[in-house]
Parts: C-alpha cells; sequence; structure tokens
C-alpha cells in the first residue's frame, strides 16, 4: 500500500463499493498501536479545523449551541471523544458477540473512516456554497455510508458472519448512544433549536 495523495484518493473512492477489501488492505499494514492513536489524533484535530471553518462560513447562533460547544477547543474534545468511544465500542462490544478482532483493527476503522468523511465535509462545504441541494444529498447519502462501512469493517475485523446482525446491532447502539449524547448535550447547555413561529 503506498500513501500518496492518489491512492488514498483512491482506497477512498474504493471504500464504498468494496468495503471489505479496503478494510483488508488496511487490517494487513500491521501498523502498531501508538502510530494509529497518533493517526486517530490528528484526525481529531482535522474534523475540529474543519468544523470551525464550517462554523465560519456558515455562522450558528452560539445561543443554541451552549457556552461549552462555542469554543473549538471543547468541540475537539467532544470530537476526540466520539471517535475513542466509537473506537472502543467498535472493539469491547464485538469481543463481547463473540468477535475476534483486535482493537488495532478498531482504531484503523474509524481513523479510515473519518478520513474519509474529512473528504465528504469538504466537499459538503463546498457544495452548500454552490449547490445548496445536492449538499443537503450528499448529507443523507453519508449517513448511509457511515453505516455501510462501519457494518463491513466490522464483520471483517471480528470475522462476523452475518453483516445484517452487526447492522441492527450497531443500529441499537447509537439510537442508545444519541439519547445518552443528547442528555450529556443538555447539561452541557445546548438548547433544542426552537423553529421560528408561522
Amino acid at each position: 500500500m503506498q500513501f500518496t495523495p492518489g491512492y488514498l484518493f483512491g482506497m477512498a473512492l474504493q471504500t464504498v463499493p468494496e468495503p471489505r477489501k479496503v478494510a483488508r488492505d488496511l487490517f494487513n499494514l500491521g501498523l502498531s498501536r501508538e502510530t494509529l492513536w497518533t493517526a486517530l489524533l490528528l484526525m481529531v484535530i482535522l474534523a475540529t479545523g474543519i468544523s470551525v471553518v464550517a462554523d465560519i462560513i456558515f455562522p450558528i447562533d452560539a445561543r443554541l449551541m451552549g457556552p461549552v460547544l462555542s469554543s473549538p477547543i471543547i468541540l475537539g474534545v467532544v470530537e476526540g471523544a466520539f471517535m475513542f468511544g466509537l473506537t472502543m465500542a467498535i472493539y469491547v462490544i464485538g469481543r463481547l458477540m463473540g468477535g475476534q478482532g483486535s482493537l488495532e483493527n478498531a482504531i484503523m476503522t474509524v481513523v479510515w473512516m473519518e478520513f474519509v468523511f474529512l473528504g465528504l465535509q469538504v466537499l459538503t462545504v463546498i457544495l452548500t456554497l454552490i449547490a445548496p441541494a445536492m449538499a443537503a444529498l450528499l448529507i443523507f447519502a453519508s449517513v448511509f455510508i457511515f453505516f455501510w462501512v462501519l457494518t463491513h469493517f466490522t464483520v471483517e475485523n471480528h470475522a462476523f458472519q452475518s453483516a445484517g446482525l452487526v447492522f441492527t446491532s450497531i443500529l441499537v447502539f447509537m439510537v442508545l448512544a444519541v439519547f445518552a449524547l443528547s442528555f450529556i448535550l443538555v447539561l452541557l447547555g445546548v438548547e433544542p433549536i426552537q423553529l421560528p413561529a408561522q
């Protein structure tokens, strides 16, 4: 595997039609845990940077975000906590369900997914400026891509037999995580968005 921009871009495009092949190629790199944690930290920094730029271009009322999430530093911490939590969930829950996957592969899964979604984020920001309708479609497509890639990478990591069962488990976990995150955001002072009265 090469780490040139062109090669990585090609692999990112291949991730959707052939997620398990890409997963095998990435897992076979055999990168150390320290290298992977460093790569994950880099993804956190890049994701936070893109979020800050997007907020500058399309500002959101700070009163809606709350005093905590209005800070780029805290936003980075939240991004990092999400990625770390997703990594541990892939590893721990997979092992509890009888999987044989490694923590290194779980970290690689999150690193690669974030790499792909950084590209989608940048594309979404650009499309929002020139073609808002296409940007909205890309956001919906990104949700599908997230579950599709996460499911198949997890299947490949843990050597599960049923992608459908893995998808269902991920969906249940995500619903529970959303409820937990909503509770945490309320504690942080983030208010629900109020739609203007008609």
